[in-house]
């Protein structure tokens, strides 16, 4: 008897595992390596009520398994498009700050030739009449040309030195020389050039050359001479 029992035990346990894997041979692949691992904690526990319990504990752990797996794929997927992304905004940065280093050095080669090349060429005189200090409307419009390229100088002074000829006092030529520097500079400033970029020097008489004879002459000692300065550092020297 005790026999017997034993028997049909085991071969309820057979049927009961032969059973179950009929139906395993349809589910996938993770659900199976996890009904597989059920069924065998299951039969560790004893019996055919183990078998169950260890097949529905199986069909999580395959759960499981399959969503890390999933979730492992995608986490690859996302980590590769970010590395290739990040290659991508690492060549587009190289490439432009190659390019922003090259059109710098260009643009500061071609400025600083522009500079010299005006600071060579820059040497204007203003000619004034006879006791004048006002200006043509044509010498004003030229001026007012002039000032809007010095504007965009930075770094540039301009110095602006009033002079008059030979004739009369003095003191009367300085403050004639003066008034004239200062009408060549109110239309530069109304041009456009800041008024701290500018140097006026009143010299009156003391770089005349004319005499009395000389009527060409007397008319060219009679101006106002502008000249550019590289530097702040020149434009003080030229006030000294």
């Amino acid at each position: 008897m005790i026999r017997k029992i034993i028997i049909t035990g085991i071969s309820a346990t057979a049927m009961t595992s032969v059973g179950w894997t009929a139906e395993q041979s349809k589910e996938p692949t993770q659900e199976r390596i996890g009904l597989a691992s059920g069924a065998v904690l299951g039969g560790l526990a004893g019996g055919p009520l183990g078998v169950v319990l260890g097949a529905a504990f199986g069909g999580w752990l395959g759960d499981e398994f399959d969503e890390q797996r999933h979730e492992r794929d995608d986490f690859e997927e996302r980590w590769e498009q970010a590395r290739a992304e990040v290659a991508s905004l690492n060549g587009l940065v190289q490439g432009t700050e190659h390019q922003l280093a090259q059109l710098t050095s260009e643009y500061g080669a071609e400025t600083a030739a522009m500079r010299e090349k005006v600071r060579d060429a820059l040497d204007v005189q203003v000619l004034f009449k006879t006791g004048d200090t006002s200006l043509a409307e044509e010498t004003d419009q030229r001026l007012t040309r002039l000032a809007e390229l010095v504007a965009g100088m930075d770094g540039m002074l301009l110095r602006i030195e009033g002079h008059a000829d030979a004739r009369g006092a003095a003191e009367f030529n300085e403050q004639l020389s003066a008034q004239r520097a200062a009408t060549v500079r109110d239309v530069l400033i109304r041009a456009g050039v800041p008024s701290g970029r500018i140097v006026i020097d009143a010299l009156g008489e003391r770089e005349a050359n004319a005499v009395d004879e000389d009527i060409d002459g007397m008319a060219l000692d009679r101006r106002v001479q502008l000249t550019l300065i590289p530097s702040a550092s020149e434009g003080r020297m030229a006030r000294e």
